[in-house]
C-alpha cells in the first residue's frame, strides 16, 4: 500500500495583524517502514509557544525512530521519549513558556499504526466508509482541562490507539480548524479532504490546502489554522 502525507500550517488573521509568529506547527516524515505526521498547538497564552510547537514536531519523530528499534517496548515507553525529547530541543527554554498540543499518526505500509493526542484539536480516522475521532468532542470543544507537554507530565493523558492493517486516512488538526467543524459534518470534511486534495499533484497539493486555510470560510475565525493528512490505499 503506498503512503501519502502531507500538510499546511497558516498564521491566524489576529497573530498577522499583531505581527506574531504562528504558533501552530507540522511536519512529517519516513520512520520504522512507513510515514508519521505531527501537528502541535503551541499555548497562546505562553511566551515561546511557537518554540514549543516545532519542537514537538521534531521530537516525535525522532522519538518513534529510537522507539521502533526495540519491537517490545510499550507504547508508555514511546510517549515518555516523546516528552524527554521536546524538553532536550527546548535547550534553555523553560517547558511552561512553551507548553503545546501533540497530535500523531504513524502508518507502515500496510496500513497499521499507531495515533495519539495530547491535549485539544481533532484527529479524525476514515476507513471503512466510517470517521471518528480519537479522542471525543462535543461542538463546543473539550470539556476537560488544558492539556499539553509542558503543563503535565502524566503519560496517562494521552489518548493512544494501535491500527490494523488497512485503508484509512488519518486527517490532524489544530483548533483553528477542529472548532469550526460540528461532529455531524466530520464524514463531509473527511470526504472532502480525500476527494479534493489527495488527488492533487504533490507538488501543488500544499499550497490548495495553505489557500483553503487561508480564506477559511468561518466568518471572523483568527486563529492559526493547522491540517495535515497521512493515508494508506490499494
Amino acid at each position: 500500500m503506498p503512503l501519502t502525507s502531507f500538510g499546511a500550517t497558516v498564521a491566524g488573521p489576529a497573530h498577522l495583524r499583531d505581527g506574531l509568529p504562528n504558533q501552530d506547527a507540522w511536519a512529517h516524515a519516513r520512520v520504522a517502514g512507513g510515514r508519521v505526521v505531527v501537528v502541535a498547538d503551541g499555548m497562546g497564552s505562553k511566551a515561546h509557544a511557537d518554540i514549543g510547537a516545532q519542537a514537538a514536531c521534531r521530537a516525535v519523530p525522532e522519538a518513534l525512530r529510537v522507539w521502533s528499534r526495540h519491537p517490545d517496548a510499550s507504547t508508555q515507553v514511546l510517549l515518555g521519549l516523546i516528552h524527554l525529547l521536546w524538553r532536550a530541543r527546548l535547550g534553555a527554554c523553560p517547558p511552561e513558556d512553551a507548553a503545546t498540543t501533540c497530535l500523531f499518526a504513524l502508518l507502515a505500509q500496510e496500513g497499521s499504526g499507531l495515533v495519539g493526542q495530547l491535549g485539544d484539536g481533532l484527529l479524525l480516522i476514515h476507513e471503512g466508509g466510517e470517521v471518528r475521532s480519537l479522542r471525543q468532542r462535543n461542538d463546543s470543544g473539550f470539556s476537560n482541562q488544558t492539556l499539553a507537554m509542558g503543563v503535565t507530565r502524566k503519560l496517562g493523558a494521552w489518548v493512544v490507539e494501535t491500527l490494523a492493517p488497512g485503508d484509512r486516512t488519518v486527517i490532524l488538526c489544530t483548533d483553528g480548524v477542529a472548532d469550526d467543524l460540528l461532529s455531524d459534518k466530520h464524514r463531509d470534511f473527511a470526504e472532502w479532504v480525500e476527494d479534493e486534495l489527495v488527488p492533487l499533484p504533490a507538488s501543488t497539493r500544499w499550497r490548495s490546502l495553505a489557500t483553503e486555510l487561508r480564506t477559511w470560510p468561518t466568518p471572523h475565525h483568527i486563529d492559526d489554522k493547522t491540517l495535515a493528512v497521512i493515508r494508506s490505499a490499494p
